[in-house]
């Protein structure tokens, strides 16, 4: 099924895969992107918007006519930072998505959130203390964003996973909750790829699944 599909954080390390494997499986795009001179996609399917995440006028206006959103836009790998732009956004986001009746979001975050259906394992419990030592804020953010889309209204899906690399795609992703054996790895592209897929599926509706290789 095609759909008009606006991706948030499109010039990114995932969101500009994201970008291109929605537009090979037949979706209208729109690229919600800070700055619209880093993309470098060209398709008649492709509408670009220069915006900030946090303008709630413009986010409404931007969701007009869209059956889904897909959220690519990063969070600062760091120990302490001051604003939560991305937590912001999210709740920007949500108003946005309610105020035009738009229901399915997918999203990503890492295993340093945990989800009911984790099962104790290598990579539900060490990543949570990693950045818990590592990445305190970047960590907060994360579970705080969760909590957000947990207590909203939306179809979400919040797509987990722990080492994205710039290496070429495999198709070959592994899907599970602490209970599949899977390396930490995976390649940037299959996470595109695979949350552009969880957009013409509902078997993740409402959970975090954790995907690596």
């Amino acid at each position: 099924m095609f759909m008009n599909v606006i991706i948030f954080g499109a010039t990114g390390g995932i969101g500009k895969w994201a970008v291109r494997y929605a537009l090979q499986s037949g979706h209208r795009v729109t690229a919600y992107v800070r700055n619209a001179r880093k993309i470098t996609e060209a398709n008649e399917n492709l509408t670009i918007i220069q915006g900030d995440i946090c303008d709630e006028q413009k986010m409404i206006k931007a969701l007009a006519g869209q059956d889904a959103v897909v959220w690519c836009v990063g969070i600062p790998m760091k120990k302490s930072y001051q604003k939560m732009e991305s937590l912001e956004g999210h709740k920007t986001l949500i108003k946005a998505m309610e105020a035009n009746r738009v229901k399915r979001l997918v999203d990503w975050g890492t295993p340093s959130v945990h989800f009911s259906k984790d099962k104790k394992s290598l990579i539900t419990v060490v990543p949570g203390i990693i950045a818990g030592i590592v990445f305190t804020q970047a960590k907060k953010e994360m579970v705080a964003i969760a909590k957000v889309l947990q207590e909203s209204n939306l179809d979400w899906t919040l797509v987990r996973f722990m080492a994205p690399q710039d290496t070429c795609y495999t198709g070959n992703v592994k899907v599970g909750f602490g209970d599949t054996k899977m390396k930490f790895s995976i390649s940037r592209e299959d996470i595109g790829a695979f949350m552009i897929k969880m957009l013409e599926s509902d078997t993740y509706i409402h959970s975090m699944p954790i995907i690596g290789s």
